[in-house]
């Protein structure tokens, strides 16, 4: 029993300071952009790049959001990726009203050999971007219309090359709010803002993929979208990349700055999280058992004390108390962060089942990236 109450006290103590972190970035604000604000130079030409396959519920509401920034030098590039539904019509539609829209037709076919889908759909865009900055934006990103501008004075306020973050998730079903800010939290804690920002920690990178706002100058100092051509995480690489070439970014709160609905079921968040989250451990398959050890044991393991206790297999009260308290921690920093990120606070009572569904999501990605069996919009993916 000793060592149960020191295993217990240890993860307690995690969980406090967890808390204070979290309490105290709320109150400081760090690394958070809101719309109100000063803007950035309006004689910075900006170029907004957007992919879209088969996004004809997305793509009208983010082009418009795109349009109507509150930045007078913008133009907006979409490369319709081969979509096999409606969203090409609604594209063309847009390009009538708008002259500012550039609407870029993908011939479909096979990928170039050591390309991924995403990545080749923006390199190709680029290509018709005439912006000094260049804003990379998935199809089911809807912007605030300061968002360019807000961006472009942080950027130039800390003499930085990119800025990205991570706005407001966007959820309407159930599942949605068990296990998307369930995956957001493991995310977020195994990656300190304040070391992802420090351009002395190298070896700390984040980016957001659905954000990303650069220069043309380090987009082509790093080698463009090639230098990502074969990472199902292109935004993490693109920030590696930044690191390995010495060019400064932050990566930023920007929950008013953008919201994005990433999957809409759970078959959705089944396969999209199965492509990204091996990857996102490197491919390590002791990262994997290290990070399933931590997410059972941090939002998990006392939700199974209390089962273990009221099934009767243990009858030690100190099963029943530490298994409130290990219980009790976690859903309250959910709570705190749910309230942070304007989500609903009531799904954070799902979270320690979340997390053993988490846990299953995690052995899945690693196993079906080793066969090479992940599949995203129709397309293959297998890490070399």
């Amino acid at each position: 029993m000793l060592i149960l109450h020191l295993l217990c006290l240890l993860i307690t103590i995690g969980w406090l300071y967890a808390f204070f972190r979290t309490a105290r970035a709320m109150i400081r604000k760090k690394y958070e952009l809101h719309p109100e604000g000063p803007k950035g130079d309006e004689d910075i030409s900006v170029s907004i790049v957007i992919p879209a396959r088969n996004e004809e519920g997305n793509i009208k509401a983010c082009v418009l959001s795109a349009l109507h920034q509150d930045h007078p030098s913008v133009e907006v590039i979409v490369l319709d990726d081969a979509s096999e539904d409606a969203t090409p019509q609604v594209l063309e539609k847009l390009q009538q009203e708008f002259s500012s829209l550039v609407h870029e037709k993908g011939t479909g076919g096979p990928l170039p050999d050591g390309w991924f889908g995403k990545p080749w759909a923006l390199e190709r865009a680029q290509k018709k971007a005439k912006g000094s900055w260049l804003l990379f934006v998935d199809a089911d990103v809807v912007l605030s219309p300061q968002a360019v501008s807000r961006c472009l004075y942080y950027a130039q306020q800390h003499q930085l090359e990119m800025v990205t973050g991570l706005g407001t998730l966007t959820m309407k079903s159930f599942w949605e709010y068990v296990l998307q800010p369930a995956i957001g939290g493991l995310i977020l804690a195994g990656n300190s803002l304040s070391k992802v920002n420090d351009h002395n920690q190298k070896d700390h990178n984040l980016a957001n993929g659905q954000f990303i706002m650069i220069t043309r100058a380090a987009y082509d100092k790093i080698g463009r979208h090639g230098a990502v051509k074969d990472n199902i995480l292109d935004d993490i690489g693109m920030a590696r990349a930044l690191a390995e070439h010495d060019v400064p970014y932050h990566c930023l709160h920007l929950q008013d700055i953008f919201s994005c609905r990433m999957y809409t079921s759970f078959d959705e968040i089944w396969e999209g999280w199965t492509k990204n989250l091996f990857a996102g451990l490197r491919y390590s398959w002791m990262n994997l058992v290290l990070t399933i050890i931590f997410t059972f044991v941090f939002s998990s393991l006392g939700i199974t004390f209390l089962g273990l206790y009221f099934a009767g297999v243990v009858v030690q009260q100190a099963w029943l108390l530490w298994g409130t308290v290990l219980t009790a921690l976690p859903i309250s920093i959910r709570i705190v962060m749910d309230i942070r990120r304007k989500q609903n606070p009531v799904f954070a009572f799902t979270h320690p089942f979340a997390n053993l569904i988490v846990c299953v999501l995690l052995c899945n990605s690693a196993l079906r990236s080793t066969r090479g069996t992940v599949q995203w919009k129709g397309r293959t993916y297998k890490p070399e």
